[in-house]
């Protein structure tokens, strides 16, 4: 999300064309899961090429795209009411707050479910929703991502979709005796429940909506450092730098034609 133009938005102004068009994006992620078992199934050395190039697409989006938003949305933020119960520099500083929240809860959530036990089907199934809401709280957020810029909406999809793929296999790995093929369908229906949410319940305020993308973009970020960078033994070098190249571009073209 752009927290930078975010001004009394209003979704159900969103054109037919749009809400299509984010369906269509929902549709991608959805699409992701369902291809998730397929990419598990490569050699362990393409596997290890795609883990490097998504760990550059995601780092390049969260320096280049993610932390500047963050920013550019407490200053937002500091010309609302909100300014008048807090210091402003507590207030600019609300939505790095917000996003440390969700940040720490995916990584305990992802610490505690994979070092306790890969047999406790309780911690399995927590591990396992936290993954889908992360397509849950991107897919209620899409319809106005696009209301930002296409462009955005097209890189963050791409981030996201990145994250799936590494975070199923991260699942995979961490509950062995526990992940099945079947259960990939919580991803789809996070999807499914997010986009369906964004029809019918929208956002109250621009401040609801950018703490929801601030907890997404925690959620995100935590990942990033924590699993979409493959240790060093078995990172491909080329294919990072391939991926963090090709994100910043496209990103530093999108901020320069405006469209993101």
């Amino acid at each position: 999300m752009s927290a930078a133009d975010a001004e009394a938005t209003d979704l159900s102004a969103l054109t037919t064309g749009q809400w299509v068009l984010a369906a269509g994006l929902a549709g991608v992620i959805i699409a992701v899961h369902l291809l998730a078992p397929v990419i598990a199934k490569v050699s362990a050395a393409n596997q290890d090429r795609l883990a490097s190039l998504g760990g550059g697409v995601a780092v390049a989006y969260v320096f280049v795209q993610l932390l500047p938003e963050l920013a550019a949305g407490g200053d937002t933020l500091s010309d609302t009411a909100i300014n008048d119960y807090a210091p402003t520099p507590i207030v600019e500083a609300g939505l790095f707050l917000v996003a440390l929240v969700g940040a720490i809860l995916f990584y305990s959530i992802d610490v505690v479910s994979t070092e306790r036990s890969s047999r406790r089907v309780d911690l399995y199934w927590v591990h396992l929703s936290a993954f889908g809401a992360i397509s849950a709280i991107y897919a209620y957020t899409m319809p106005f991502l696009l209301t930002t810029g296409v462009g955005y909406a097209l890189l963050f999809t791409v981030a996201i979709a990145a994250h799936v793929l590494l975070g199923d296999r991260t699942l995979a790995r961490a509950h062995p005796l526990l992940f099945r093929h079947e259960d990939r369908w919580v991803g789809i229906v996070g999807v499914v429940l997010g986009f369906g949410a964004a029809l019918v319940l929208p956002p109250a305020s621009d401040l609801v909506l950018a703490s929801a993308t601030a907890v997404l973009g925690g959620g995100l970020l935590i990942t990033t450092f924590r699993e979409e960078l493959p240790q060093a033994s078995k990172a491909r070098l080329v294919w990072f730098l391939l991926g963090a190249v090709v994100m910043t571009a496209l990103l530093i073209a999108g901020i320069v034609t405006g469209d993101g």
